[in-house]
């Protein structure tokens, strides 16, 4: 897990190499084991990587590294099935120097070319550049785990693992991107479109190869979400599942660092640290934030699975105070974009606690877009396809169920809402919300340029890779910048590609059913799972009180956002800014969402293009 920068000319421009070593300081905190630099072809080619040490810890584990002659990579991630590889790639003749997985992903090169990555179990953003060709193949991984983001014109390549390097390096990209800022605005939208909140530099999307070559780009989508339903028995599918997930957790705990877990009071990270005591009965800490002042605090419940498991808990104590600005700004710092959600605040106390133990840890993201958890999402497309099977008794019983943990009318909301179109979702903003009013000038105006692929034949199983695509890559996109600002390294079992190929394949009734969200999931593994676990069956996320976030910051707020240099941005309408700010978060039309996001650009205009 590290941070990766390159720059390479098609013009026989050389680098500048002061520059590029300060740009490459930009993402040390991704790795502050061993920072270096590579120049190539009389210093028209240069490589930097920050590493994080986690694997292989000898410096023939350093980067960036050369491989066979011809071969230089620099890589950030983790393949978590390096052995058997390695011991594929012996028996067909490659000699290997060194235990880490960089050379076993460059020796797979060397032998599958591009293919190699459909034989890759991890995550990982990586170049790779064959002097013998003069070509760079890079690659993301499958889910969008790890980052990378590039600019590229007739003139060089830049790439790196963040955009605070490329601007480093080139201070005419320290452009707004209005698109970007405008859809975050309205919709929340992130990490999950090609473009960044910056003018010209863009995101490598999930599953795809770029090869650049002589000045040409050529990118290619190597993975797709399998479109067929299986034909297979709800036991059968259970014992797969149990076994896929334990595998996936076991390849995760390959590290010759300590390992840690975030513990919520859920089922998804309970999952996890189950997993994990299924292979390991030693010392194992766990992290959760602490709200005790807040209703849902979910201390309490992970305290028990610590006493039921034996886990070291950390409880990570939270309060809303005049400095959760200055944590923000932090924060957007490393994010490079906003947020939608104060959740990001208590995440950041988190890692800063587990730094103190661990480097890696793992953790429950995944679950959730991969199984039905988010119930309220998706429960009417589940329904909805129940009624068109004609399952009509095993719908109204769901239904029924459903009914007495969650509002329906919700569940009705948020299916009307996936299925409408933008047109709708403008209206509703416009004449319901209202919050089209307050957004002006630059950001007046938004376009949709990117849309998931959702080619499964089952509609509901459409909606959990809509998810899967848009949702869950921004969390992901926060969570390795968080994760990252703080060197550690964040594991994912359910990101494991054998497992959401799998659960993409499986009828719908058998994650949805008796009312329950990620019914597989319980019943494959509720034997390891402590009946108050695997019975509450309400669905929370991750709660922050974000009204209290306000409340104790309301004036803070109000002199940021209602700052001369904020409206002279021409971004927001004042006056609908001030009802904005004064309006009652608790109410049924609860805009506190939306007047975070605001807060965020303001911080983000602040942070990189007023460079405070």
């Amino acid at each position: 897990m590290c941070g990766i920068f390159g720059y390479a000319s098609f013009g026989k421009v050389q680098v500048d190499r002061d520059r590029f070593d300060n740009a490459l300081f930009k993402i040390a905190h991704r790795g502050p084991d061993f920072q270096d630099s590579l120049f190539l072809n009389d210093d028209c080619i240069a490589l930097g990587h920050a590493r994080l040490s986690v694997i292989d810890l000898t410096e023939c584990g350093n980067q960036p590294m050369k491989v066979n002659d011809n071969y230089y990579i620099v890589y950030n991630g983790e393949i978590y099935n390096y052995i058997e590889l390695r011991d594929e790639l012996i028996a067909l003749g490659h000699q290997f120097i060194s235990n880490s997985d960089t050379e076993v992903l460059v020796k797979a090169y060397d032998e599958w070319k591009e293919d190699c990555v459909k034989k890759f179990n991890g995550m990982w953003a990586f170049v790779i550049y064959d002097s013998k060709y003069d070509q760079f193949f890079c690659s993301r991984d499958r889910f969008g785990v790890k980052p990378f983001v590039y600019n590229i014109n007739s003139d060089r390549f830049l790439f790196s693992s963040e955009a605070k390097t490329l601007l480093a390096y080139d201070q005419n990209l320290r452009k707004p991107n209005y698109n970007s800022i405008s859809l975050f605005c309205r919709e929340s939208i992130g990490g999950e479109i090609p473009e960044t909140w910056f003018e010209g530099i863009l995101r490598l999307q999930p599953g795809h190869n770029l090869i650049v070559k002589s000045g040409k780009v050529k990118i290619s989508k190597y993975y797709e979400y399998p479109t067929h339903i299986e034909k297979i028995s709800f036991e059968n599918a259970k014992t797969k599942f149990r076994h896929l997930f334990e595998d996936a957790v076991k390849l995760r705990m390959r590290s010759d660092v300590p390992v840690g877990t975030t513990l919520s009071s859920g089922l998804d990270s309970s999952c996890v640290v189950a997993g994990v005591r299924q292979i390991y009965k030693g010392v194992h800490n766990t992290y959760t934030a602490d709200f005790p002042d807040f209703g849902n605090n979910e201390y309490p419940q992970a305290a028990k699975t610590n006493e039921y498991y034996n886990l070291k808990g950390h409880p990570v104590t939270m309060h809303f105070d005049d400095q959760s600005i200055n944590s923000l700004k932090r924060l957007i710092y490393h994010l490079e974009s906003g947020h939608s959600s104060p959740a990001i605040l208590p995440l950041w106390r988190i890692y800063a606690e587990a730094k103190k133990d661990v480097t890696v840890v793992l953790e429950g993201q995944g679950a959730d877009e991969l199984l039905g958890g988010y119930i309220q999402h998706f429960a009417g497309s589940f329904i909805a396809e129940q009624l068109k099977q004609l399952k009509f008794i095993g719908a109204f019983r769901n239904l029924r169920k459903l009914g007495m943990n969650y509002s329906l009318k919700t569940i009705f909301i948020f299916f009307l809402r996936l299925s409408f179109p933008p047109l709708l979702r403008t209206f509703v903003r416009s004449y319901i919300l209202k919050t089209e009013k307050v957004l002006t000038g630059p950001i007046e105006k938004f376009e949709y340029r990117y849309k998931p692929t959702t080619n499964s034949k089952s509609s509901f199983t459409r909606a959990l890779q809509y998810s899967h695509q848009t949702t869950l890559v921004s969390l992901l996109h926060y969570g390795d910048a968080i994760s990252m600002a703080f060197a550690i390294e964040s594991r994912l079992p359910f990101m494991d590609y054998r497992l959401v190929d799998f659960v993409m394949t499986l009828p719908s009734d058998y994650l949805i059913a008796e009312g329950k969200g990620k019914y597989l999931q319980r019943e494959a593994l509720k034997d390891i799972l402590p009946d108050f676990i695997n019975k509450d069956v309400k669905k929370l996320g991750f709660n922050t009180p974000i009204e209290d976030f306000f409340e104790r910051n309301k004036i803070a707020v109000s002199d940021i956002l209602l700052d001369g240099r904020c409206l002279e941005r021409g971004l927001f309408v004042k006056k609908e800014l001030e009802n904005l700010i004064n309006s009652d978060f608790h109410g049924s039309l609860n805009k506190s969402y939306f007047l975070f996001r605001l807060l965020n650009v303001e911080l983000w205009f602040r942070t990189f293009i007023d460079q405070e």
